[in-house]
């Protein structure tokens, strides 16, 4: 018979058959690992086989009305869910996939650092002063886009026609939130430029110039689209001043507005995180900022 199950992290419920407890996963919501219990039905069962049986991995897949899991070699059992559960696990799967784009952003920004001795321009400008391409563009060969780094014209603006076959081409699906299916020329995951910040207008500073601990320090976040007009070659980022603090405020111009609840980010060393938009205005200020030595608890993050 089935029981029901509630994830001790996360607090999402699925209802799971009596002979899949004791086994071992991750929770598809929030991916911390779970043990299902030894259901009453199955003790007897079980404690007969505990020296014998070996903890087995368990694969959650989310389909259309259900979750199988599948266990071992190939056994496989429904869980059943709707409603409220069935968002949850959307909002989770939402959530973690947008990690991890923000976490292979990192990577890429710091393997730039590595060559390069600070992280990208978050503007690459001429000698004039005019803004000609974004640290996207820059950071292509870190993200396995080699072949569509070499198609840019840097000599010549991010929309120029030299350079429109790419601008007004799809952007890679790593710099698209998870909500964005299909075909799409936009960019979600912005730095953060401006006074006090790792971009500030004299130029980007570097992982060596991270002093408040680079687990407490906002590298790249994600945000709604500037406009619809918006393109993902074009160098427009967030201002720390415009946001002030702020999550889930002006689609836009703030951190957020495309995963509910909050904003997903990844901070300097490399981890991705999510905030909540309940998070104090000044606890976002003081992690956008890399060298504040702002007094936050090293779990601020957790």
């Amino acid at each position: 018979m089935p029981y029901l199950f509630t994830c001790p992290h996360c607090q999402a419920r699925t209802e799971v058959e009596d002979t899949y407890s004791g086994q071992s996963g991750h929770c598809v919501v929030c991916a911390a690992e779970i043990t299902l219990p030894e259901f009453a039905g199955n003790q007897g069962a079980n404690e007969v086989g505990s020296k014998s049986r070996k903890r087995v991995p368990v694969v959650w897949i989310v389909t259309a009305g259900s979750l199988l899991v599948m266990i071992g070699a190939g056994l496989v059992a429904a869980i059943r869910y709707g409603g409220a559960t069935a968002d949850r696990l959307r909002e989770g799967r939402v959530r973690l996939t947008s990690i991890r784009n923000l976490e292979t952003i990192a990577a890429a920004l710091n393997a730039y650092a590595s060559d390069h001795g600070t992280y990208p321009p978050s503007i690459v400008r001429d000698a004039a002063g005019k803004p000609m391409h974004s640290w996207r563009a820059l950071i292509l060969p870190y993200i396995g886009e080699e072949e569509l780094y070499l198609e840019i014209d840097f000599e010549k603006p991010w929309d120029a026609p030299e350079n429109q076959s790419v601008t007004y081409g799809p952007s890679p699906s790593v710099f698209r939130h998870p909500t964005i299916q299909g075909w799409s020329r936009d960019a979600n995951y912005y730095l953060i430029t401006g006074p006090g910040t790792l971009f500030p207008n004299s130029g980007p500073l570097g992982p060596g110039d991270v002093t408040d601990g680079p687990h407490k320090t906002i590298l790249v976040v994600e945000a709604a689209s500037q406009s619809q007009s918006t393109l993902w070659l074009e160098p427009v980022d967030l201002d720390v001043v415009s946001i002030g603090g702020r999550i889930n405020g002006s689609p836009g111009r703030d951190m957020g507005g495309v995963t509910n609840g909050g904003v997903c980010v990844a901070t300097t060393d490399g981890d991705g995180h999510f905030l909540a938009e309940s998070t104090p205005r000044l606890t976002v200020q003081s992690l956008i900022t890399p060298r504040g030595d702002e007094p936050l608890p090293d779990d601020v993050l957790d």
